[in-house]
C-alpha cells in the first residue's frame, strides 16, 4: 500500500501531466480542448483533495506554491472553459507552465522523492 506522500506525488504527476497536455492544445479551439480543460481541473481538484489525507504536505510552502501556479494556470482558461471558442492567452500558459514544473520538483524533493521529479527540457 502506498503511502500518503507517494499518493500525493502521484496525484501531483498527474496534474502536471494533464497541464502538459492542456499547454499543448492551448492555442486551439473547439470541443477538444474543452475536454483537456475538465481533465485538467479533475485532476487538480482530486489532487486538492489527496492532500487532506497528510496536513503537513497540504500545508508545507511547496504544496502551496504548487497549488498556486496550478490555480493561476487554471484561470488561464477561464475564458474557454464554457465557451470552445473562447481565447487564451498564451504566452501567460507559456509563463505558468514553467513555474508548474518547477513548484512540483521542489515538492517531490522537499518530500525526499527526488527519482520522481522531472526534467523541464524533456517535459515539454
Amino acid at each position: 500500500m502506498m503511502e500518503p506522500k507517494e499518493l500525493i506525488v502521484q496525484q501531483a504527476k498527474n496534474v502536471l501531466d494533464s497541464a502538459k497536455e492542456l499547454r499543448a492544445i492551448a492555442h486551439k479551439s473547439g470541443k477538444k480542448r474543452g475536454s483537456y480543460i475538465q481533465r485538467y481541473t479533475a485532476n487538480k481538484h482530486s489532487l486538492q483533495i489527496h492532500t487532506n489525507m497528510d496536513p503537513s504536505i497540504r500545508d508545507s510552502e511547496e504544496m502551496q506554491n504548487l497549488l498556486k501556479n496550478l490555480q493561476s494556470f487554471d484561470a488561464e482558461f477561464n475564458s474557454a472553459r464554457y465557451d470552445f471558442e473562447g481565447e487564451v492567452n498564451i504566452d501567460q500558459v507559456e509563463t505558468i507552465y514553467p513555474e508548474i514544473v518547477n513548484a512540483y520538483n521542489a515538492l517531490v524533493t522537499a518530500l525526499d522523492l527526488p527519482n520522481e521529479a522531472v526534467n523541464i527540457k524533456k517535459y515539454k
